[in-house]
């Protein structure tokens, strides 16, 4: 790049980075949808309506992380009268109701099948009942973060918020990268809470939010936060991190995207 281009620029970099998040996260919800769809279409040709089951035996390991992060939330409540009723990790049947005096939390997106299911129950009407709804319903979010920082750590040996030149550490098995990236796909498809999870969480979420922004705006009003120059700088530092990351997932998603797409023009003709 040119240095006068570069210079113009500069001064945009910080917002660029921190745009950059979005996105890349946008992209990543499409790329996710678009592979989806090649694996769907790929077991469709094969096995006919059976074959739009595969992308979710596909993606078993990641609903098993998505259950016990619920299930290990619920049980840290256990002195607050949280109690597990059923876990089931990974079965594919038709969505059930639930009874008012007990919770389930299931992954699976839009379609109306259920994968895996937490059930527990609770006493009703206490603070700590919407903390545990709350915490339990987003638990999926966090666990998926933990673990796809983990697998990046068995893949490459490096942590993933570290900025590195080199693929993997010197040293390093080269064999993890055989089952690692296959292990990230599915655990961040199954990141993401889903509908009822955030039903169940909903007035632990806009409590925080709320009490979020009123503590935001305390700071600001006595100037302990200040927007200036190196609150920019340090959020672009924390966006770029989370870039980095959207990166990594955007790559897998690319290879495996590539994979179908050559398998589903195969069973095209």
């Amino acid at each position: 790049m040119d240095p006068s281009q570069a210079a113009q620029i500069k001064p945009y970099a910080p917002w660029l980075i921190i745009a950059g998040v979005f996105v890349l996260f946008i992209l990543l919800r499409v790329t996710r949808r678009e592979l989806r769809a090649r694996v769907d279409e790929i077991g469709y040709r094969l096995i006919g309506s059976r074959g739009l089951f595969i992308w979710f035996w596909m993606n078993a390991p990641g609903v098993m992380v998505h259950e016990l992060s619920h299930a290990l939330v619920v049980l840290l409540f256990w002195p607050w009268g949280f109690r597990l009723t059923n876990v089931t990790l990974f079965r594919i049947k038709q969505v059930q109701p639930r009874g008012r005096n007990s919770r389930s939390m299931r992954s699976g997106g839009r379609q109306p099948l259920q994968l895996g299911e937490v059930q527990y129950s609770r006493a009703e009407g206490r603070i700590m009942t919407y903390v545990g709804d709350g915490l339990s319903g987003t638990a999926p979010l966090f666990g998926g973060i933990v673990m796809f920082s983990f697998l990046y750590w068995v893949a490459t040996g490096y942590n993933i918020w570290d900025f590195h030149l080199q693929f993997l550490r010197p040293g390093w098995p080269w064999w993890t990268l055989l089952f690692a990236p296959y292990l990230i796909l599915t655990v961040t498809s199954e990141l993401w809470p889903s509908r009822q999870d955030w039903r169940g969480a909903r007035y632990f979420v806009i409590g925080v939010i709320i009490a979020a922004a009123l503590i935001f705006i305390l700071l600001w009003l006595f100037k302990l936060l200040v927007f200036n120059d190196a609150t920019l700088q340090t959020t672009s530092s924390i966006a770029s991190h989370i870039d980095f990351a959207l990166l990594v997932l955007l790559a897998i998603d690319f290879v495996f995207f590539l994979v179908a797409e050559l398998l589903a023009r195969a069973v095209r003709r």
